[in-house]
């Protein structure tokens, strides 16, 4: 969770990192030609400001940055086709690919460091807003998988194309199909 100015800075360092963004140049020359890469960070970089400020919300200017911080997400969800709740995702997210598979819906519990989510990847909740998945650290979504309801997602997992995971899914695995099961144990 962000609460201080140095975990912000932490947070958009690993989340650059993650998306191959190199340098502040290289985001100005990504956002005129539209770098799919420089689009999520961007996405990204509102979400964490967002977190932000609602972590620290006991004073006014908190307050109103919380809710411009709240719109623009807003927007940039609208826009790239992405929907992550704040206070959900830890650092070193990564979303490789917007087109082509119709975006990303994380309605989550949790999330773990170093996640990555695919296009067209979908974890929501079942029956209600309770029943919602907590996902592990070191977890990759391949496009298109879903995961619906209150299901753990262990460290260490892959979750290949158009898996939809029903059950809970053990550490150190990949796991696919429909409903997924796992294909192999890692080591």
């Amino acid at each position: 969770m962000i609460k201080t100015r140095k975990d912000l800075s932490f947070y958009l360092e690993k989340d650059r990192q993650r998306n191959n963004i190199s340098s502040f140049w290289g985001v100005i020359i990504g956002l005129f030609t539209r770098n799919e890469h420089v689009c999520v960070y961007r996405y990204l970089i509102c979400l964490r400001h967002c977190e932000y400020h609602m972590n620290n919300s006991t004073n006014l200017l908190h307050k109103v940055l919380y809710f411009f911080y709240k719109a623009e997400l807003s927007r940039l969800g609208g826009k790239y086709n992405i929907r992550i709740k704040p206070n959900t995702c830890g650092y070193g997210l990564r979303i490789p690919h917007l087109a082509g598979g119709g975006g990303v819906l994380l309605n989550i519990e949790k999330a773990g460091n170093y996640c990555g989510f695919q296009s067209g990847v979908l974890l929501g909740n079942k029956d209600n807003q309770l029943d919602r998945p907590i996902i592990g650290s070191n977890v990759a979504f391949g496009p298109g998988a879903k995961c619906f309801g209150r299901i753990k997602i262990g460290d260490n997992v892959f979750v290949a194309a158009n898996a939809v995971v029903t059950h809970d899914v053990p550490d150190n695995c990949i796991v696919g199909g429909i409903p997924a099961h796992i294909i192999k144990r890692l080591e």
